[in-house]
């Protein structure tokens, strides 16, 4: 397909991770900086020809899904000729995880076929509630690596004196979101003692013993951090 030079321009300063692709072969045509390096590539020449299933991805065997999941999504754009959106977990070539929202609209020619797929990407992760971005991290990662990686996208690994365990991890997050003894219970499937027991071993293992203060900490980097583009 031919390439528009205000499209390829649009593409190109987009600020979040944007492409064009072939709509009858899938075969990038155009990708900004921020996609390619998502995905470990040094420049958008690199992935011209390519398909999303060609591409190196960090974990491939979630790779290959999410391959599979992005070409549905062009199918859709590409069937109906109207913008398609999904959401999809990600990890990047780094190593960092996010919830993807994908948006393709399909470019339609003069003779009303579809011959192009505009595609753009946001971070939708800062619109979770904190347990359900641990969970994000669980998807990709053992809990122990889940943890640090989560402490440190919540910017609270520094009010941790050691490390917390799963069960701890998951009743802090939910104390976070203000839930009752009796409400975490609920949720975990076990005890309000024991909802008590890991509410201690928390203070134990947190600076000055604050848990509030480090809930505060969390909200507020979550709020603070919330960089995500608006439409």
């Amino acid at each position: 397909m031919k390439s528009d030079s205000k499209l390829l321009s649009l593409i190109e300063n987009f600020p979040v991770p944007a492409s064009l692709k072939e709509s009858d072969t899938g075969k990038y045509v155009f990708s900004n900086c921020h996609n390619v390096r998502q995905f470990g590539v040094g420049h958008w020449r690199d992935v011209v020809g390519l398909r999303i299933d060609d591409l190196k991805f960090h974990q491939p065997e979630w790779g290959r899904h999410y391959a599979r999941s992005v070409e549905m999504l062009d199918v859709a754009a590409r069937e109906t000729k109207v913008h398609a959106t999904g959401r999809h977990r990600f990890i990047d070539n780094s190593g960092d995880v996010q919830l993807d929202e994908m948006t393709k609209f399909p470019i339609v020619g003069f003779n009303g076929n579809v011959i192009g797929i505009v595609t753009y990407r946001r971070d939708v992760t800062r619109t979770l509630s904190p347990i359900y971005i641990y969970r994000l991290y669980r998807n990709f990662y053992q809990i122990s690596d889940a943890i640090k990686r989560a402490l440190i996208f919540f910017g609270v690994e520094s009010s941790f004196i050691s490390p917390p365990t799963e069960a701890q991890i998951c009743t802090f997050l939910l104390k976070v979101e203000r839930y009752s003894n009796k409400e975490v219970a609920r949720f975990m499937g076990i005890s309000d003692r024991t909802v008590e027991c890991h509410c201690v071993a928390l203070r134990n293992k947190i600076v000055d013993g604050d848990l509030a203060r480090a809930a505060f900490l969390l909200t507020r980097n979550l709020s603070c951090g919330d960089d995500s583009i608006q439409y």
